[in-house]
């Protein structure tokens, strides 16, 4: 028989969703980075392709080994572009 008690401890503690897309400073996808904890995620673009001023330092976050780069869809064609903090 299978056990489908929720076994999960109650302080465990659920990634947090940080958005920068209205933020115009050049240094913002790295402060929020620097702010966040492990699996956190920043939400720096959204719009039907990968745009916005942020694009480029979330490349450089994801070479330098800081996050990982997802895309969600948000609605219709339009979708999220995330870095998921390390």
């Amino acid at each position: 028989m299978t056990d489908i008690r929720n076994t999960t401890t109650p302080d465990v503690r659920q990634p947090a969703t940080i958005y920068i897309t209205g933020d115009t400073k050049p240094d913002a996808l790295y402060t929020a980075l620097a702010e966040a904890q492990k699996g956190d995620r920043i939400v720096y673009h959204v719009g039907q392709h990968c745009g916005g001023i942020h694009r480029h330092a979330a490349a450089r976050a994801e070479t330098d080994k800081l996050a990982l780069l997802f895309c969600k869809r948000a609605y219709g064609s339009t979708f999220q572009y995330l870095a998921v903090k390390r």
